[in-house]
């Protein structure tokens, strides 16, 4: 079976610079620096432990981070990196109430500069990919995280001048 779902996409333009709004990014999502992963032993476990622990129902925490950097072919280069990012008690919320749901969390949100060395964030709104599972909890969810993120975003631009 394939059915047309309409997605809406989300791209603007950041004030700050790359390196800055990046790190003041990951620092409102409060990424765990090297130090703290060698004082939690660096087992898997215990990461899953602190993260839980220092969670709450709204705040989104980043999954993964995969650099322009982290790819082989670096013939064009420019500065870029994709999150995965999202709430692990909604997220499974959400796949509670739809397995489809799987397909879209963690939200993936993409950053990087543009030829003219501007700052782009993109990505697709959550309640998009969720409306056509007709799910009222799910849209409600779909709704708060893409709120969330996009406060996120909005705080961790207006760092810039801090």
């Amino acid at each position: 079976m394939k059915r047309a779902v309409t997605i809406e996409h989300v791209s603007f333009e950041i004030k700050s610079n790359f390196d800055r709004f990046t790190n003041q990014f990951e620092k409102e999502l409060g990424i765990l620096m090297p130090a703290a992963l060698r004082s939690l032993g660096a087992a898997p476990a215990s990461m899953a432990g602190h993260l839980n622990s220092t969670g709450d129902d709204s705040s989104l925490m980043i999954y993964s981070i995969m650099s322009q950097e982290d790819l082989p072919q670096k013939v064009h280069y420019r500065n870029a990196k994709q999150y995965q990012l999202g709430n692990p008690e909604i997220m499974g919320r959400m796949i509670g109430n739809h397995i489809g749901a799987g397909l879209y969390v963690p939200i993936h949100l993409l950053v990087y500069e543009n030829e003219q060395k501007k700052v782009i964030v993109e990505y697709d709104l959550l309640s998009s990919l969720c409306a056509q599972f007709n799910n009222t909890t799910l849209l409600a969810d779909s709704i708060y995280l893409e709120n969330n993120l996009a406060s996120l975003i909005q705080k961790a631009d207006e760092a810039r001048d801090s």
